[in-house]
């Protein structure tokens, strides 16, 4: 987003400075133009006016108004307003459109006699209209109050969206926060059959938690991690439910492809490993579960299927805030990045899930 806003402050940058340019009369030969005092003088102007957009979408708008200091950046603006307005004027010692005593008149005004003291034909200046519209173009009135809206309205649009960013960071954190016990309470369970049955698997169950425990603590609150990373996370995961399969459970696991160089967003994969085992194993019916990763040189995509082994309203109830929760990380972490894909029967539940990586 940052690159985006300097993108754009840049070409509205390089349009304030080429209008005084591409409305010069004498457009078509530089050199005549660049030596014209009235050419410098609304160059100068432009100029200011661009110093002024960036000192009121970088200083002005987040220091004064947006903390509601508007008396004080309103009066900061009418200062900015007569500096535009005057500084060329007084730099090039011009005073507004009045023509030089010395200059000669053109050939259609010659004869017509001068009131005294004057600089201008009498029946010429009665001609001129009450309001000036050039007189008004070259206050830069009507070019501060564009400028002056134009940075307005993009510092608050960039305010907007870093205010619904963090926003979404808030609700992503939570949400980290919601799955991770979540799997410390399934392992936990895991470990507490085996002590009672006294097995020799207990020390190793402990260290596989250990492990999962040391990876949530210490990445899960990362961006991004390396895939292997969530790959060993998710076989430590298998390996602590393996122990609560019976001889009636079909099980497959099978990762392929190089996941070094590529990193993914942690924990985001496990909601959907986890789900196979909380509703697809049953000691008291056969039970099937499969699962690859496949590695490509773009992305991962996880394959998940299982044989359903519990009641549906069961479910649907539990998985549906899971399945949530995944989905709102998805969006945010990968943004038209990723394709997911959920196939749901009486007794059968699949789910495809590829993201982009690169």
């Amino acid at each position: 987003m940052k690159n985006r806003d300097l993108w754009i402050n840049l070409l509205i940058g390089m349009g304030l400075l080429s209008i005084p340019i591409l409305t010069s009369p004498d457009f078509n030969s530089f050199s005549e133009m660049v030596r014209a005092v009235g050419f410098q003088r609304n160059f100068l102007g432009y100029l200011l006016l661009l110093i002024f957009y960036y000192l009121n979408y970088y200083w002005l708008v987040p220091e004064f108004y947006t903390k509601k200091r508007h008396v004080l950046y309103i009066s900061i603006l009418l200062v900015c307003f007569v500096i535009i307005t005057y500084l060329p004027d007084i730099f090039f010692k011009m005073q507004g459109f009045s023509p030089d005593p010395n200059m000669p008149l053109p050939k259609k005004m010659e004869g017509i006699p001068m009131e005294p003291g004057l600089e201008m034909p009498k029946e010429f200046k009665k001609r001129q209209p009450p309001l000036n519209i050039f007189e008004l173009r070259d206050s830069f009135l009507i070019q501060f109050i564009t400028v002056t809206i134009l940075s307005m309205l993009l510092r608050l649009d960039n305010r907007l969206k870093e205010m619904q960013n963090e926003k979404l960071k808030a609700e992503v954190n939570y949400l980290k926060a919601q799955i991770n016990p979540h799997f410390l309470f399934n392992t936990l369970n895991s470990i507490y059959a085996l002590t009672l049955k006294k097995s020799d698997q207990a020390p190793w169950a402990v260290l596989r938690l250990s492990e999962m425990m040391r990876y949530v603590v210490t990445e899960s609150h990362s961006e991004k991690v390396p895939l292997e990373y969530e790959i060993q996370y998710i076989s430590d995961y298998i390996d602590l439910q393996k122990l609560r399969m019976g001889k009636h459970t079909d099980f497959e696991f099978e990762v392929k492809g190089n996941p070094s160089k590529k990193r993914i967003a942690p924990i985001i994969l496990v909601n959907y490993v986890e789900n196979a085992f909380k509703y697809g194993i049953n000691p008291d019916e056969p039970s099937k579960i499969s699962i690859f990763i496949n590695i490509d040189s773009k992305g991962v995509e996880l394959t998940v299927e299982n044989k359903i082994t519990v009641k549906q309203n069961d479910l649907l109830e539990n998985t549906t805030e899971g399945n949530k929760n995944t989905k709102k990380r998805l969006d945010y972490f990968y943004p038209n990045k990723y394709r997911l894909d959920i196939d749901h029967r009486a007794d059968f539940y699949a789910v495809k899930l590829y993201i982009e990586l690169t």
